[in-house]
Protein backbone atom coordinates (compact mmCIF):
# COMPACT_ATOMS: atom_id res chain seq x y z
CA UNK A 1 0.00 0.00 0.00
CA UNK A 2 1.43 3.33 -0.94
CA UNK A 3 1.93 6.19 1.49
CA UNK A 4 -0.61 8.36 -0.37
CA UNK A 5 -3.28 5.69 -0.03
CA UNK A 6 -2.57 5.33 3.71
CA UNK A 7 -2.93 9.11 4.17
CA UNK A 8 -6.17 9.11 2.17
CA UNK A 9 -7.66 6.25 4.22
CA UNK A 10 -6.53 7.93 7.46
CA UNK A 11 -8.07 11.26 6.41
CA UNK A 12 -11.36 9.58 5.51
CA UNK A 13 -11.47 7.77 8.86
CA UNK A 14 -10.67 11.02 10.70
CA UNK A 15 -13.46 12.86 8.83
CA UNK A 16 -15.96 10.10 9.68
CA UNK A 17 -15.01 10.24 13.38
CA UNK A 18 -15.24 14.06 13.49
CA UNK A 19 -18.57 14.12 11.61
CA UNK A 20 -20.01 11.40 13.84
CA UNK A 21 -18.91 13.17 17.02
CA UNK A 22 -20.28 16.50 15.80
CA UNK A 23 -23.62 14.92 14.85
CA UNK A 24 -23.91 13.23 18.23
CA UNK A 25 -23.06 16.50 20.03
CA UNK A 26 -25.67 18.44 18.07
CA UNK A 27 -28.25 15.73 18.74
CA UNK A 28 -27.55 15.76 22.49
CA UNK A 29 -27.62 19.56 22.62
CA UNK A 30 -30.92 19.84 20.74
CA UNK A 31 -32.61 16.88 22.41
CA UNK A 32 -35.88 18.10 23.94
CA UNK A 33 -36.04 18.15 27.72
CA UNK A 34 -38.36 15.71 29.42
CA UNK A 35 -41.08 17.21 31.62
CA UNK A 36 -39.10 16.21 34.73
CA UNK A 37 -35.90 17.83 33.41
CA UNK A 38 -37.82 20.98 32.45
CA UNK A 39 -39.51 21.14 35.86
CA UNK A 40 -36.12 20.88 37.60
CA UNK A 41 -34.82 24.02 35.84
CA UNK A 42 -34.79 27.40 37.57
CA UNK A 43 -37.73 29.58 36.49
CA UNK A 44 -35.56 31.90 34.36
CA UNK A 45 -34.20 28.89 32.48
CA UNK A 46 -37.76 27.60 32.05
CA UNK A 47 -38.69 30.89 30.39
CA UNK A 48 -35.63 30.63 28.12
CA UNK A 49 -36.43 27.04 27.11
CA UNK A 50 -40.24 27.32 27.02
CA UNK A 51 -41.70 26.62 23.59
CA UNK A 52 -43.25 29.44 21.60
CA UNK A 53 -46.98 29.82 21.90
CA UNK A 54 -49.71 31.39 24.00
CA UNK A 55 -49.55 31.27 27.80
CA UNK A 56 -52.15 31.91 30.50
CA UNK A 57 -51.71 33.09 34.08
CA UNK A 58 -55.14 32.14 35.33
CA UNK A 59 -55.04 33.67 38.80
CA UNK A 60 -53.20 36.82 39.84
CA UNK A 61 -51.24 35.03 42.58
CA UNK A 62 -50.96 31.66 40.81
CA UNK A 63 -47.51 30.05 40.93
CA UNK A 64 -48.06 28.37 37.56
CA UNK A 65 -47.98 29.67 34.01
CA UNK A 66 -49.67 27.37 31.49
CA UNK A 67 -48.97 27.03 27.78
CA UNK A 68 -52.31 26.85 25.94
CA UNK A 69 -53.46 25.97 22.46
CA UNK A 70 -56.71 27.87 22.96
CA UNK A 71 -57.21 31.44 21.89
CA UNK A 72 -58.26 34.04 24.44
CA UNK A 73 -61.81 34.09 23.05
CA UNK A 74 -62.24 30.31 23.38
CA UNK A 75 -61.24 30.36 27.06
CA UNK A 76 -63.63 33.24 27.73
CA UNK A 77 -66.48 31.47 25.92
CA UNK A 78 -65.89 28.27 27.85
CA UNK A 79 -65.80 29.91 31.29
CA UNK A 80 -68.57 32.47 30.73
CA UNK A 81 -71.02 30.33 28.77
CA UNK A 82 -70.26 26.60 28.74
CA UNK A 83 -68.96 26.16 32.29
CA UNK A 84 -71.72 28.22 33.93
CA UNK A 85 -74.64 26.90 31.88
CA UNK A 86 -73.72 23.23 31.53
CA UNK A 87 -72.65 22.27 35.02
CA UNK A 88 -75.01 21.68 37.92
CA UNK A 89 -73.55 22.23 41.38
CA UNK A 90 -73.53 19.50 44.02
CA UNK A 91 -74.40 20.22 47.65
CA UNK A 92 -70.77 21.02 48.45
CA UNK A 93 -70.64 23.53 45.57
CA UNK A 94 -68.47 21.41 43.31
CA UNK A 95 -69.47 20.33 39.81
CA UNK A 96 -68.53 17.42 37.57
CA UNK A 97 -66.76 19.79 35.14
CA UNK A 98 -63.33 18.85 33.89
CA UNK A 99 -61.42 20.77 31.25
CA UNK A 100 -57.83 21.43 30.32
CA UNK A 101 -58.45 24.88 28.74
CA UNK A 102 -55.99 23.88 26.03
CA UNK A 103 -53.19 23.21 28.53
CA UNK A 104 -51.43 20.04 29.63
CA UNK A 105 -53.15 20.23 33.02
CA UNK A 106 -56.61 18.83 33.77
CA UNK A 107 -58.65 21.30 35.83
CA UNK A 108 -61.17 19.32 37.88
CA UNK A 109 -64.05 21.11 39.56
CA UNK A 110 -64.64 18.15 41.88
CA UNK A 111 -61.32 19.07 43.52
CA UNK A 112 -62.46 21.77 45.95
CA UNK A 113 -59.95 24.58 46.32
CA UNK A 114 -62.14 26.80 48.49
CA UNK A 115 -64.29 24.54 50.68
CA UNK A 116 -66.11 27.45 52.33
CA UNK A 117 -67.31 28.89 49.03
CA UNK A 118 -67.63 25.41 47.53
CA UNK A 119 -65.47 26.26 44.55
CA UNK A 120 -63.42 23.73 42.65
CA UNK A 121 -60.49 24.47 40.36
CA UNK A 122 -62.67 25.75 37.52
CA UNK A 123 -64.95 27.65 39.89
CA UNK A 124 -61.98 29.53 41.33
CA UNK A 125 -60.77 30.39 37.83
CA UNK A 126 -64.24 31.55 36.82
CA UNK A 127 -64.59 33.74 39.93
CA UNK A 128 -61.16 35.33 39.69
CA UNK A 129 -61.18 35.87 35.94
CA UNK A 130 -64.75 37.15 35.88
CA UNK A 131 -63.79 39.90 38.38
CA UNK A 132 -60.78 40.87 36.20
CA UNK A 133 -61.62 43.77 33.87
CA UNK A 134 -58.91 42.55 31.46
CA UNK A 135 -60.90 39.32 31.11
CA UNK A 136 -64.42 40.69 31.48
CA UNK A 137 -64.79 44.25 30.19
CA UNK A 138 -68.19 44.58 31.93
CA UNK A 139 -66.49 44.45 35.34
CA UNK A 140 -65.85 47.70 37.16
CA UNK A 141 -62.21 48.60 37.66
CA UNK A 142 -60.70 47.46 40.96
CA UNK A 143 -56.91 47.26 40.89
CA UNK A 144 -56.87 44.29 43.28
CA UNK A 145 -58.59 42.14 40.65
CA UNK A 146 -56.96 43.44 37.45
CA UNK A 147 -54.13 41.47 35.90
CA UNK A 148 -52.90 40.29 32.52
CA UNK A 149 -53.98 36.70 32.13
CA UNK A 150 -53.25 35.87 28.47
CA UNK A 151 -49.86 36.24 26.79
CA UNK A 152 -48.70 35.68 23.22
CA UNK A 153 -45.27 34.38 24.24
CA UNK A 154 -43.36 33.26 27.33
CA UNK A 155 -41.14 36.35 26.97
CA UNK A 156 -44.19 38.64 27.09
CA UNK A 157 -45.41 36.80 30.20
CA UNK A 158 -42.00 37.05 31.86
CA UNK A 159 -42.14 40.87 31.65
CA UNK A 160 -45.48 41.00 33.54
CA UNK A 161 -45.15 42.02 37.20
CA UNK A 162 -47.66 39.45 38.51
CA UNK A 163 -45.87 36.67 36.65
CA UNK A 164 -42.47 37.87 37.91
CA UNK A 165 -43.71 38.03 41.50
CA UNK A 166 -45.60 34.74 41.62
CA UNK A 167 -44.74 32.20 38.92
CA UNK A 168 -42.34 29.44 39.92
CA UNK A 169 -43.40 26.77 37.39
CA UNK A 170 -44.29 26.66 33.70
CA UNK A 171 -46.51 23.87 32.38
CA UNK A 172 -45.64 23.55 28.72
Amino acid sequence: MSVKLKWLVGAIIALIVVAGGTSYGIYQHNKPLTDQEFKALEINEQFDKAPAGHYVHLRKDDATLYRTTWLEKKIKNYLIYDYVKNNKAHRDGSTDAKNNLGTNYQFNDKHLVDTQAGEGELGILYSELFDNSKFNSDTSYDSDYVYNWYFNSPQQAQKDSDVQDNVTQIIR
